[in-house]
């Protein structure tokens, strides 16, 4: 019988739901590599053997060796409807990796517009201001691409532009303004 792993990697809902009728099956084990069964079946784009892992509870923030989340290799690979069920599933937008990048950062780098739209749409408009490692925004990554994507940049920038506005809001009604033209 196949693993956990090769099974939601694969989609096979049929030998999954082996390991999960398993009393002592541990729904967010790791392979040697670290990753669980929803990082697999996220990297290869089975959203509806991730949704029944969610489903029974699989911890959908849990990060693998490198820090990645489901959610950030949704982002990686370019997994749109994985990337919905992960949102759907409750995942956390802003989580960032070893190098310090969210899924944001990761769809920017690998020009996935539609993850990075659902993240941006679903409660991620503060990712666009985290900075990585090197010092980076999301919007930062998309502009220096070397496959510029006019979508996710006009994307990004839309949602950088938003968050300029709410910030400066809250910091008028907070009492901080900077002049009285920003309220």
């Amino acid at each position: 019988m196949a693993s956990i792993f090769d099974a939601a990697a694969g989609g096979d809902i049929g030998a999954m739901n082996g390991f999960l009728d398993a009393d002592d099956f541990d729904i967010d084990a790791k392979d040697s590599l670290g990753n669980t069964a929803l990082h697999c079946a996220s990297k290869a784009g089975e959203a509806a053997a991730g949704s029944l892992l969610v489903e029974c509870s699989a911890d959908v923030n849990i990060q693998d060796a490198h820090g990645n989340t489901p959610l950030i290799l949704a982002g990686i690979h370019d997994k749109r409807l994985v990337a919905s069920m992960l949102l759907w599933g409750g995942a956390e937008r802003d989580l960032q990796n070893n190098r310090g990048n969210t899924a944001l950062h990761e769809a920017a780098i690998s020009g996935a517009k539609d993850v990075a739209w659902l993240i941006v749409e679903n409660g991620g408009e503060r990712s666009v201001r985290i900075k990585n490692q090197d010092g980076k925004t999301p919007l930062d990554i998309a502009k220096e691409s070397g496959h510029p994507n006019a979508d996710l940049l006009e994307l990004l920038e839309g949602a950088d532009k938003e968050m300029s506005v709410f910030l400066s809001k809250k910091a008028c009604d907070e009492g901080r303004c900077r002049s009285s033209s920003a309220c």
